[in-house]
């Protein structure tokens, strides 16, 4: 376990108070930070979420390598437990798979990120204010979702499932990206589906083991 540094910000009653505009300021924080602080690591934001998880809010923040194709990475995480929250202290996270052959973003480097991140909110937050929360920085595992078309680009050539709204009806289609150039292509046993970035549309890789 590797230890790491910790927030003073107090737990909230009831998990209902962690919502609203203090957790909104947070992501927005992390998301505009996330692009320096990952550069100088070598890395890139794959995508900011939250959810609660067994009355805990937890703060996922999702990298990679930058610029560098992941096919067939494992899983690696850290994450960082509010006080007040149970365990303190950065450590491992157990939610995947981690040490696969191809796996490109490691432990090391998802505790390094954590402790950018978390130092910087040290600095800008008031400590008797805000969400309390998990904050856990992962690589984006085997079935690594795909959200810009710069996503689509780098991993053209891999199996993916993509969900669409066909006539109102959410229909997931599974097949091959054909997405280096040109518009956005899935090819699948029935044929070739063509699809557009937008609210509606989920789409992820499918492990190839």
């Amino acid at each position: 376990m590797a230890t790491g540094p910790r927030s003073r910000r107090p737990a909230p009653k009831k998990p209902e108070a962690l919502s609203g505009l203090g957790l909104k300021a947070l992501l927005d924080k992390l998301r505009a930070l996330a692009p320096q602080a990952l550069t100088e690591l070598g890395l890139e934001l794959v995508s900011v979420e939250t959810a609660l998880e067994n009355g805990r809010r937890i703060v996922r923040v999702v990298i990679d390598k930058a610029m560098d194709n992941i096919k067939g990475t494992g899983f690696e995480g850290a994450r960082l437990n509010e006080p007040g929250l149970g365990e303190s202290g950065l450590q491992e996270s157990g939610l995947g798979e981690s040490g696969k052959s191809g796996s490109k973003v490691t432990i090391d480097e998802c505790v390094a990120a954590a402790r950018k991140f978390s130092a910087w909110l040290d600095e800008t937050d008031d400590p008797n204010s805000g969400p309390a929360y998990v904050l856990e920085v992962s690589s984006p595992g085997l079935n690594r979702r795909l959200y810009t078309e710069a996503d689509f680009r780098r991993f053209s050539g891999s199996r993916a499932k993509v969900k669409l709204l066909v006539e109102g009806r959410p229909v997931t289609y599974k097949g091959r990206l054909a997405t280096a150039v040109g518009p956005l292509r899935l090819i699948t046993p029935e044929g070739e589906i063509t699809f557009e970035l937008g609210p509606d549309l989920k789409a992820s890789l499918i492990p190839e083991i």
